[in-house]
């Protein structure tokens, strides 16, 4: 976003995101991650140098010179469209104002800010300051010089009377400090209550900028605004138009991604001699050896492998591992999910078709065994292929060579097949719904890849490989999992298999924000799963649709697949604890 852009947005009063930053790898990231504007303050350095928010006020360093270095030699060679604002602490003595501010504007600086370099102070010490002619109206002036020199202006304030002195010199952005970022770990009431504080003090010092300008374009900063879900709740309750965020985009996400990287790294030296691992598929018991070793074997022919296994089990990761290790790997692997297409669509999927084939075939198209050609072809889901493209297909292993649709010419494909299933052929060749001879050709070997419930050992090493995936795609740390809840992640029964695990633990992420969770957190995500699970399966009516006799009759079941825990079952069958002692004393 350009200077003009960033000009529009304000006019146009559309929500802004903001990055106050110390450093260029912090800049670049902001803008990556779509930041309207950066704001560069002294006080990025001294985050970044582990000391906290604060030691911008101490007299460590020459704030001026310091925040132009951070910004014309670190932050501006490493951004290309984000408008880059400047801090700058008008109090200093041997400030030229003119000189500086024209020498931002020849440096492509899109604006300035003020360095609340005493909004901070109350009572006795801000009216000597204020007296002595250094205060807060030297700010005031600064920005409304900075109008004139055609730059754009951040108004820094944390008072109402400062918020109406702002909004009076017309500064383009008024920034409501709630201040200094606070990032305790605190009980939900409690964060809640903070929350309201800063949502009144907002509305305050908003309400005073309308004395002077009745349409001023705030933001806000700091405080216990740190989570998005925060500015949710402000966007909410006052008319705040945005967040520039200060510790909470730069401190407090790079410690707790260093931490958790470091720990990640440990338990990788710790578990690395107990974790077996064939490149994404990960198995310390005896049911995934037994993969690996297959397809470690297998891998070194042409042979053609049936995968068959539950949904979400890695039938797929399991392919695409037979394809890496074979000598075949360098040459092309192409998947198609064969499930839920006609007869018509399959064969112009699988074979290809000619141009002018039937109606809509206005060119050639390439099917998938010509695009595998001399490499591997991986058809998921085979057995819902049609009878007549199984007969098609059949042909194919046989000779080796397809004809398009529409086309007469013999095209020579040299492929290896991996198929993939989860129906079960002995049900499905008495019926007739999938060739006998087919399934000789598909079945040269076949690999069975286990559910979750019968590999529960590999559960914890699961759950880390996501939470190190999930920790790079979210930029935060992994919350907290409780040993009595891993306890119960490894009783649980995993209809949907790894995939199911999957989606928890990404659910953990975007919820947790580091915190830790119960295990009754997690048996009601499984009672709702389970009762959507339930609402597909043909002839199982789901809890809602049960007389009480018909829940009382499925008790020792439900029990059972939740451990004896009283609670959650009671959850998933829609009654009380207390109906369920009495059903059991009655036993």
């Amino acid at each position: 976003m350009g200077h003009e852009a960033l000009k529009q947005l304000i006019e146009e009063r559309r929500p802004l995101v903001g990055a106050a930053v110390g450093s260029g790898i912090s800049a670049a990231a902001a803008e990556e991650g779509g930041a309207d504007l950066l704001r560069v303050l002294s006080v990025g350095h001294f985050r970044l140098h582990g000391a906290g928010s604060a030691a911008a006020m101490l007299p460590y360093a020459n704030a001026n010179a310091l925040t132009w270095e951070i910004a014309t030699r670190h932050v501006l060679p490493r951004v290309e469209r984000t408008p880059v604002f400047l801090g700058v602490c008008a109090q200093d003595p041997s400030l030229d104002a003119g000189e500086y501010l024209r020498r931002a504007r020849r440096y492509g600086l899109a604006g300035v800010t003020n360095i609340p370099s005493v909004g901070f102070y109350d009572g006795a010490f801000r009216a000597s300051i204020e007296d002595a002619g250094i205060g807060f109206a030297r700010e005031v002036e600064f920005l409304s010089r900075a109008r004139a020199e055609g730059l754009l202006t951040i108004g820094f304030c944390l008072t109402p009377p400062d918020a109406r002195a702002l909004a009076a010199a017309g500064v383009d952005i008024l920034c409501l400090n709630l201040g200094i970022a606070d990032w305790r770990a605190r009980e939900p009431a409690e964060h809640q209550a903070a929350l309201d504080g800063a949502v009144v003090a907002i509305r305050s010092m908003i309400a005073a900028a309308r004395e002077a300008q009745p349409r001023p374009y705030a933001v806000v900063f700091g405080g216990p605004v740190v989570l998005p879900q925060d500015t949710a709740q402000v966007y909410q309750r006052t008319d705040a138009l945005g967040y520039i965020g200060g510790s909470s985009v730069e401190r407090f996400p790079t410690s707790a991604a260093i931490t958790q990287t470091v720990r990640e790294f440990h338990h990788a030296a710790r578990g690395g001699k107990r974790m077996d691992r064939l490149g994404a598929l990960i198995g310390t018991g005896p049911a995934m050896r037994q993969v690996f070793e297959t397809i470690r074997s297998v891998a070194a022919s042409d042979a053609t492998v049936l995968i068959a296994g539950e949904s979400g089990t890695g039938k797929e990761l399991a392919a695409r591992e037979i394809h890496r290790l074979s000598h075949l790997h360098d040459r092309p692997l192409v998947s198609w999910n064969c499930g839920a297409t006609s007869e018509s669509l399959a064969m112009s999927e699988l074979f290809g078709h000619e141009k002018g084939a039937f109606t809509g075939a206005t060119r050639a198209h390439v099917g998938k065994f010509e695009m595998a050609n001399g490499g591997t072809l991986f058809m998921d889901e085979v057995a819902d292929l049609p009878l007549s493209v199984q007969a098609s297909l059949l042909r194919v292993l046989q000779e080796r060579e397809i004809v398009r649709v529409g086309g007469e010419k013999t095209i020579a494909v040299n492929v290896r097949l991996i198929a993939a299933t989860n129906k079960d052929f002995r049900e499905l060749i008495p019926a007739g719904r999938f060739r006998l001879d087919l399934y000789y050709r598909l079945s040269t070997v076949v690999l069975r890849m286990p559910p979750l419930r019968e590999r529960h050992e590999d559960i914890p090493f699961l759950v880390w490989e996501f939470a190190q995936e999930f920790c790079q795609k979210y930029g935060a740390p992994a919350p907290r999992i409780p040993d009595s809840v891993m306890a119960a992640l490894m009783r649980h029964t995993w209809p949907g298999n790894i995939r199911e695990l999957r989606n928890l633990v990404e659910r953990l992420f975007l919820l947790g924000r580091g915190k830790a969770f119960s295990r009754a957190w997690f048996e009601e995500m499984f009672a709702a799963d389970r009762a959507v699970g339930e609402s597909f399966r043909p002839g199982v009516p789901p809890p809602s649709a049960l007389s009480l006799a018909e829940k009382r009759e499925r008790l020792p079941e439900v029990l059972a697949r939740h451990g004896g825990n009283k609670t959650a079952a009671a959850r998933e069958l829609g009654i009380t604890r207390k109906t369920i002692h009495k059903w059991l004393r009655r036993r």
